[in-house]
């Protein structure tokens, strides 16, 4: 029953398509801009691929605000944007009310200010990012079973995705932290247990992101199944690398070629990419090759630098993001 469970998720979730090099023309965008709010500080909706049957319009991602945590999910589930059973216990098990500062507003499908000039994204944007990040974790726990993963989260910000990530990869024997989830165990024994890096350049965010995961979540840091740290989001957090997943959770003006090289080999990296204020798309960047430093790596030398080839990369969605901002 499990295995054929497997089977069919992993069907669901390999979807890459065909990529496109790094520095070449992008590849052209699946964003459909009349499903967008031009008001929204966030750009991305429901792709059309997401309704393939066509008996019902597809829902906007500005309608999937909830009245309760479960609500916002469960329509973020209805709209097609959480596809994954694996992604969708994952957001259920972590309350967005914790890392919220309005909380008459925890559950509304809309990014909101943090403070100190960043915003915690849209629940559609991280149900994006879930999605298009999990192919590589799946592929790595089924090819190294054994291998604990490596998950990045740049710009951690309230820590809320950080959090996330960390019941993702949360060892499925002690998961014991609430009975809200009686379905957690058979999709999320899928992948293997794991570390995940949670940094941000601005210290005041870092420690919002502890408080807040302390709240409900803090068997996350007393297991040290998550970090979190003061970094350079364009330098990354080498002494975790390789990575099999990395989140950036800022526009970056130019692709950061820094994080690229702490991608493990198979790894993918969702990336917002364009100018602050101009024109911004989503990218997944997946490594497919080992000719340039792979940072981490044993072996691998540091001397190989950055090599274009052994990347892929894919334009996923229009996006506008706040920028990611540089320690000097």
């Amino acid at each position: 029953m499990i295995a054929s469970s497997s089977r069919r998720l992993f069907l669901l979730v390999h979807f890459l398509a065909s990529p496109k090099k790094v520095f070449a023309s992008p590849a052209p965008s699946l964003f459909d801009p009349t499903l967008c709010s031009a008001s929204e500080q966030s750009l991305a909706y429901v792709n059309k691929g997401n309704n393939p049957e066509g008996q019902k319009p597809p829902m906007r991602a500005w309608m999937c605000s909830g009245k309760t945590h479960k609500e916002m999910v469960d329509k973020l589930t209805s709209a097609g944007i959480v596809k994954a059973p694996i992604n969708r216990e994952a957001m259920l098990s972590v309350d967005r009310r914790n890392y919220v500062i309005d909380k008459s507003h925890a559950y509304d499908d809309s990014p909101q200010t943090i403070g100190y000039g960043a915003t915690i994204s849209a629940p559609h944007m991280h149900a994006h990012v879930l999605e298009d990040l999990l192919p590589s974790l799946l592929r790595a726990s089924r090819d190294h079973p054994t291998k604990p993963l490596r998950i990045l989260d740049v710009g951690c910000g309230s820590g809320y995705l950080t959090a996330v990530f960390g019941r993702m990869v949360h060892p499925k024997k002690d998961n014991n932290r609430k009975s809200l989830l009686p379905s957690l165990s058979p999709s999320a024994s899928l992948l293997n247990d794991g570390k995940v890096f949670g940094i941000d350049v601005i210290p005041q965010l870092v420690q919002m992101s502890a408080r807040n995961i302390m709240k409900e979540d803090g068997d996350l840091l007393d297991s040290n199944i998550v970090e979190v740290a003061v970094r350079d989001g364009w330098k990354g957090f080498p002494e975790g690398a390789p990575y099999n997943a990395i989140h950036v959770g800022a526009a970056a003006a130019t692709f950061p070629i820094e994080l690229m090289k702490q991608l493990a080999v198979g790894g993918i990296m969702v990336v917002p990419v364009g100018p602050d204020g101009g024109e911004q798309y989503l990218y997944q960047v997946e490594r497919v090759g080992d000719q340039g430093q792979v940072v981490g790596e044993v072996g691998s030398d540091d001397s190989k630098g950055f090599q274009e080839d052994d990347y892929n990369v894919r334009r996923v969605l229009g996006v506008r993001y706040v920028p990611l901002v540089r320690a000097d």
